[in-house]
């Protein structure tokens, strides 16, 4: 499964968050993106679901601090 993410989170960053979570998923840096004066980047996210949805909660949780 694959799954695109947009977000403003470096690509070091998600790799640490990639690595805390456990989750076997491969991360592809596809590009970067200006909006509104805020550079985001243009992720893929591949592997099966359930890990996919591992990675994704805790690139919520350390996001929003927790």
């Amino acid at each position: 499964m694959r799954r695109e993410i947009l977000t403003p989170i470096s690509p070091t960053e998600l790799e640490k968050i990639r690595e805390r979570s456990g989750a076997e998923v491969k991360l592809t840096y596809l590009e970067k993106i200006e909006r509104n004066g805020i550079t985001l980047n243009r992720v893929l996210i591949e592997g099966s679901p359930d890990e996919i949805e591992r990675f994704m909660e805790k690139l919520r949780l350390a996001r929003a601090g927790g």
